[in-house]
């Protein structure tokens, strides 16, 4: 990432993600702080590789390397050395579903990432249809069923007093300036 500022930004705007993920880990030797300062590390790494032209939430870029640095930390303390293969997200003998996150995390707890990325999204979606006019907005937020039950151009026509076809074009034009927005 290029200024320390921005990357400062990032890992700030994003410690709730590394303390969430952190407390899916159990480890007797290490504290919840600890895991958590482990996961600070992480996300400090993934701050400085990150590429926001790539188009790919920070949270989901960076969540590999919090992993990484909390299960390498749970590692060291308990003597293991890490065997990996050359995916290194994966140990050696694998049947691909194995990993210590699947032994170490809580099954009971909602699944943080996914929450946060879906979160996130939704926050996006909100500030970019922001960008839209009125009827804008209500036709798209209908069509897609965001925030309301999702309905077909034709119903969206009849409760705005338009034809279907305007409601198309209404739709396209929004999506386009959506498009716009996004690059």
């Amino acid at each position: 990432m290029g200024n320390g500022k921005q990357r400062d930004d990032l890992v700030t705007k994003n410690m709730g993600y590394v303390v969430t993920l952190a407390r899916q880990y159990k480890s007797e030797l290490l504290s919840t702080d600890d895991l958590i300062s482990e996961g600070t590390i992480g996300i400090i790494k993934a701050a400085e590789k990150y590429d926001p032209s790539r188009g790919k939430p920070f949270v989901t870029f960076a969540a590999p390397y919090i992993r990484r640095s909390i299960e390498d930390a749970i590692r060291r303390v308990t003597g293991e050395t890490p065997v990996l293969s050359t995916d290194e997200s994966l140990p050696v003998g694998s049947n691909n579903n194995f990993t210590l996150l699947n032994v170490l995390e809580d099954k009971d707890a909602p699944n943080a990432g996914q929450e946060l990325e879906q979160r996130t999204l939704s926050d996006d979606l909100v500030s970019a249809i922001g960008v839209l006019n009125e009827r804008e907005q209500t036709v798209i937020k209908a069509f897609f069923g965001i925030g309301e039950e999702r309905q077909t151009m034709a119903e969206i026509g009849e409760g705005l007093g338009l034809k279907r076809e305007r409601v198309r074009q209404i739709r396209d034009k929004a999506l386009r300036k959506l498009h716009k927005v996004s690059k």
